[in-house]
């Protein structure tokens, strides 16, 4: 049956899905049928099952033999040296960009050089001086803020790696709504990531925070708990947990609550209708 797995290509470019018809692991040297002919890369998720149509995933053509990893030693080796002229031609050529990395394709015939730049830059010159240097093909490809922490790497706010270089992609657009459906402040530098976008955990944890707050009680709606009938406040979707206010003779108190032990009176929960 065939399997789908992340692969990032040459260790460096952002994880992309690659159908396989071979056991692969995570943490496999491979090499992969991509636009550019035959590539080296290495496995950063565990296969699952392919959902894709046939021909929509580029394709694992085998794992690394001990011949390849040698070839791959040595293209590492040049990449090295390429990305540093790049940079010196990048600086001869007084252009407003940022070689970031550089790595050849398996047959050492092609040369892929990402860089970042804030506005449209004209390489031409700076192409074909690399492609008399190197003596080989060059193709500069300009990457984007996130794609840049991709490739650099980075920590989060959190302590942890940037969750885009952890697990790649998340497949989904990243929106405001989804900061305020977890109900976090929306200050820019709280909600932001190492790149300046929206931070990727926002869509990681998004569909466990709308499926849980759908089913919380609405703020005042009346609930039933093992305490007797109160009053929702605020929740907790982490703890699953609902606050609860009393009122005992004109004396209130308040209780907090497993989401399990709250029971809506009259369908005051959100996913209900009033």
């Amino acid at each position: 049956m065939r399997k789908t797995v992340n692969v990032k290509i040459a260790g460096i470019v952002a994880p992309a899905r690659y159908d396989t018809d071979i056991p692969v692991k995570n943490g496999d040297i491979v090499i992969v049928e991509s636009p550019n002919g035959a590539e080296w890369g290495e496995v950063c998720s565990e296969p699952i099952e392919s959902k894709s149509r046939h021909g929509e995933n580029n394709l694992i053509i085998r794992v690394a033999d001990e011949r390849d990893l040698n070839s791959i030693k040595e293209l590492k080796a040049g990449a090295k040296r390429a990305l540093r002229i790049a940079n010196e031609k990048v600086e001869k050529h007084k252009l407003e960009m940022k070689p970031l990395s550089a790595y050849y394709t398996m047959d050492g015939g092609k040369i892929i050089i990402q860089f970042a730049a804030e506005k449209r830059v004209d390489f031409r010159e700076l192409v074909r001086d690399l492609a008399f240097t190197l003596k080989a093909r060059i193709e500069l490809k300009q990457i984007g803020a996130r794609d840049e922490v991709k490739v650099t790497g980075a920590l989060g706010p959190c302590g942890e790696i940037c969750c885009c270089v952890r697990f790649g992609t998340c497949g989904q657009n990243i929106t405001i709504k989804m900061a305020k459906t977890q109900g976090l402040s929306l200050n820019p530098q709280k909600i932001n990531g190492m790149c300046g976008r929206l931070l990727c955990c926002l869509a990681y944890e998004n569909n466990h925070y709308a499926e849980t707050s759908e089913k919380m009680p609405r703020y005042g709606s009346e609930v039933q708990t093992p305490d007797g009938r109160g009053i929702a406040q605020d929740h907790n979707v982490i703890k699953e947990t609902v606050n609860v206010k009393f009122n005992n003779g004109g004396e209130f108190k308040v209780g907090c609550y497993k989401m399990c032990d709250v029971k809506c009176k009259g369908g005051c929960a959100r996913g209900e209708r009033q």
